[in-house]
């Protein structure tokens, strides 16, 4: 299915996109925020919203979001750098440097404190403001008496995700009539499905053994080591440099998404390092999720997501109803979900870590509040359905033929997905019943 997604590609947006994808250190030096990666906060969509063909309007849009920005989903990286760096202070072994970023980082997990994994108030306006543009980019459907059906993943994060997406609907649109839940019954296609048989692969081992080398390359310490402690020797002997350099990265990423708070750590990186943590995470998330060229492919986890955003829009296109669809979890769906898509901006990964950013960034798909958005469009007296699809809001590609860019008849869409389905042979280690 990979080579299919990759060759099949091309037919539609050709050379000029894998130019547009790559992503160059002159880039994520102009926009430093960009190499936190996956803790990237949500872009700001172009405003590009193309006209459909004469006639056709909205009357369908169904979404998959990521939860918006949040506090780290433990306190694993406070505890290692605090008990640490407690104990150097003990012993003498700090810098200057290294006792004010000790009082950061306590200033940090204090407020972090009984928040695992919280939405912050970021991570709320960042759904407003998806929400509030849906209404904006599309008027005509939004300003009917519509249903909107969502749910969201049982982690709360996401449920205050989908409860602040849905109060500014109906806040632009009161006849809105919204439905929300939140239910284990959903999160067999809401979250990645481990009842699903994933195919072995032999160069899986050996990619996980390249990405522990290459995260002790990227993420080596010996900076940070010498900023904050003036004798590395001794503080070696009960420190970790790169565990010490990875949990630093990640504080310093999850920065962004508490604004409110007035903390950096940046000031324990050059601008280099940071972007040598983002190239770890880059090629992990790749690895983790069976993007990478003979990496065992976890992706296959997600296509219940697939078929769910098949069966609904059959439905809905069948009904000759319209309607909104809203669907909240996490960046481990989000991921491998645009990769089975054939999003032009995740089917160009490679197993060269070194320089799998040029191709492959995970802050173009899986920043905070990180969404997929189908639009289907349809013209009165024509039962030729038309569906575009968007990443971020931003519109994308798909890797079928179309002759009116950047929409798709829905007839080869749906033709498309449930033969990749198909060829998929899904099975299931348990009970089929009771993986819906």
């Amino acid at each position: 299915m990979r080579h299919r997604i990759i060759s099949l590609a091309f037919l539609t947006v050709g050379w000029s996109l894998i130019i547009w994808a790559q992503t160059s250190r002159t880039e994520l030096l102009s926009h430093l925020e960009l190499a936190s990666g996956n803790y990237c906060n949500y872009p700001i969509p172009t405003g590009n919203v193309t006209l459909p063909p004469d006639g056709y309007e909205p009357f369908y849009i169904t979404h998959y979001g990521r939860h918006g920005a949040r506090y780290m989903t433990d306190d694993d990286a406070y505890k290692y750098l605090i008990t640490k760096l407690d104990s150097a202070k003990d012993m003498g072994l700090l810098t200057t440097l290294g006792e004010d970023a000790l009082r950061r980082l306590k200033t940090a997990q204090a407020n972090a404190c009984l928040r695992d994994g919280d939405l912050t108030l970021l991570g709320a306006r960042q759904h407003r403001a998806i929400a509030h543009r849906m209404c904006v980019n599309y008027p005509s459907l939004m300003t009917q008496h519509l249903t909107v059906k969502a749910n969201s993943s049982t982690v709360r994060r996401c449920m205050l995700s989908m409860a602040n997406f849905c109060m500014e609907l109906k806040s632009m649109n009161p006849q809105l009539i919204v439905n929300m839940n939140s239910s284990e019954h959903d999160m067999y296609y809401l979250t990645p499905n481990d009842s699903i048989e994933i195919p072995n692969s032999e160069k899986d081992g050996e990619l996980y053994d390249r990405l522990s080398e290459f995260r002790h390359k990227m993420l080596n310490g010996r900076h940070q080591m010498a900023l904050i402690f003036n004798d590395t020797v001794k503080a070696r002997e009960f420190i970790d440099p790169t565990t010490l350099a990875d949990h630093l990265w990640n504080v310093t990423s999850d920065m962004q998404c508490l604004p409110e708070l007035g903390l950096t750590f940046n000031d324990l990186f050059t601008e280099d390092e940071l972007i040598d943590g983002f190239r770890t995470y880059n090629a992990s998330w790749c690895l983790w999720e069976g993007l990478m060229p003979g990496a065992q492919p976890s992706y296959y986890a997600i296509f219940p997501l697939l078929k769910n955003f098949l069966d609904e829009a059959v439905e809905m296109v069948d009904s000759g109803k319209s309607g909104v669809r809203l669907r909240f979890g996490h960046d481990s769906v989000l991921l491998p979900f645009t990769y089975i898509l054939g999003l032009r901006e995740a089917i160009h990964a490679t197993d060269d870590m070194e320089n799998l950013h040029h191709s492959f960034a995970i802050y173009r798909l899986i920043p905070m509040a990180g969404n997929v958005q189908w639009v289907f469009y349809r013209k009165p007296g024509n039962d030729d359905v038309l569906v575009k699809f968007l990443l971020n809001e931003n519109e994308t590609s798909i890797p079928i033929t179309t002759d009116i860019y950047p929409f798709y008849h829905w007839k080869n869409v749906a033709n498309y997905y449930r033969n990749m389905l198909r060829n998929a042979n899904i099975t299931y280690k348990k009970n089929l019943n009771e993986n819906k």
